[in-house]
């Protein structure tokens, strides 16, 4: 039960903050590089839906039941291509209109996203015997850094 409680906590404050985000800017940067990064945060999040298309796809962290491991397109490179779109496409809009308000709930998206990241992660390690062998070949966030 308590697994359940934190995914639906940590679900619950990844799309508030990020929609206080998207309700408080305009979405689309207007610097050509921080829109450029956007676009491409935005091919990310569209090749991994199709990608994960294969399995059933779940805004929580927890598997369902008959899912598979897709270890396909982005998710031969990286494990979360979601979250890196979401950065991506987030980060620049935080930069371009820059605030205190911003700051502190970009922060706070941050921050749950890396909890939600890492508990799913145990939650797919328990889930799929071959997740230890995938995670050791492929990048948890960003290619050769993380």
């Amino acid at each position: 039960m308590m697994k359940d409680n934190k995914a639906i906590i940590v679900t619950v404050v990844q799309y508030v903050t990020l929609g206080m985000m998207l309700y408080a800017n305009i979405w689309i940067a207007d610097n050509p590089i921080l829109m450029f990064i956007q676009f491409f945060g935005l091919f990310i999040a569209i090749w991994a839906i199709l990608e994960m298309a294969k399995s059933k796809l779940n805004i929580s962290p927890v598997p369902r039941s008959g899912s598979v491991l897709i270890q396909s397109g982005p998710y031969k490179i990286i494990r979360h291509p979601m979250y890196l779109s979401l950065l991506l496409t987030i980060t620049p809009m935080i930069i371009d209109s820059l605030s205190t308000f911003n700051i502190i709930i970009f922060s706070i998206f941050i921050i749950n996203m890396l909890i939600k990241m890492l508990y799913e992660e145990r939650l797919l390690q328990n889930h799929f015997e071959d997740y230890a062998i995938y995670s050791e070949k492929s990048w948890r966030l960003f290619p050769f850094i993380y």
